[in-house]
């Protein structure tokens, strides 16, 4: 399930991992834009304001649109979701999985220490719409919203297109203002998420380009047992938070082994 890397492979030169410069402005954009947007919620006030606008926009779609479109925020799903790019792109998981175990790091060294209130432990219920499970603490920062930007700012280094970047960023945007749209997180809570997430992914980026050994063929034949697990780990126990959603994460599951699977038989047979 493994391919070697060879000089003409993306993974082959440690230039190619970020395809445009660490200069340009679409490398920071998206933590100047959440430090801003921390700074004016905080200063004007508008963080519950903001809060109230967002979550009542489920009232008009309905409840299911943001139960799939939360779940892609979960840590599994964001790995699974990887599984694909193996075959092909093996310098892309590498720093996928770097920036998985970042964010995880950026997100517990925070949540316990700063130990802010979410919404359903401030609001009444009949203030605000809740989704899914009730949660009620350790709101700070979205974990959701790092998960996703993180995955994004990973494929947006590795894929030098700006329109894939913007279609990225609105994307991992959609997410993360799910969050909001369950009654789970404050937008300051998004914004300190997507914040996190993709330096998480700057820095996953950096340090696969100088740790090669993702895309060694020990590492190919690590990452792949390991993703296929978690493929295997979403089919049989996907999170249940929320109902609407379970099998969509099946059904990402399924298409993630299915291709592995034909990966597998194409090497198997000499086609690959």
């Amino acid at each position: 399930m493994v391919t070697e890397p060879s000089p003409a492979h993306p993974a082959a030169s440690p230039r190619s991992v970020l395809p445009f410069r660490a200069s340009e402005l679409r490398a920071w954009l998206v933590p100047v834009l959440a430090i801003a947007g921390f700074v004016v919620l905080n200063a004007a006030g508008l963080n519950e304001t903001l809060f109230f606008s967002i979550n009542r926009v489920s009232t008009v779609t309905g409840e299911t649109v943001w139960q799939w479109l939360t779940i892609l925020g979960d840590g599994l799903v964001a790995l699974v979701l990887v599984l694909p790019f193996l075959r092909r792109r093996p310098d892309l998981v590498w720093a996928a999985v770097l920036a998985a175990v970042l964010t995880g790091l950026y997100v517990r060294a925070l949540k316990e220490p700063v130990a802010a209130l979410r919404p359903a432990a401030v609001l009444a219920p009949e203030r605000f719409v809740a989704i899914g499970a009730p949660l009620k603490y350790n709101s700070f920062p979205s974990g959701h919203t790092a998960t996703i930007f993180a995955l994004a700012g990973v494929l947006s280094l590795h894929i030098a297109n700006r329109g894939a970047f913007w279609l990225l960023f609105v994307a991992a945007s959609a997410i993360g203002l799910s969050r909001v749209a369950v009654g789970a997180h404050w937008p300051i809570d998004v914004l300190g998420g997507a914040f996190g997430g993709w330096l998480a992914a700057l820095l996953g980026a950096w340090l696969g380009a100088r740790w090669r050994w993702g895309v060694s063929a020990s590492g190919q034949r690590f990452l792949a047992t390991f993703l296929v697990l978690c493929a295997v780990g979403l089919l049989v126990w996907p999170n249940r938070d929320y109902p609407a959603a379970v099998w969509p994460q099946r059904i990402i599951a399924m298409l993630c082994l299915a291709h592995a699977f034909v990966w597998l038989r194409r090497r198997l047979g000499g086609y690959d």
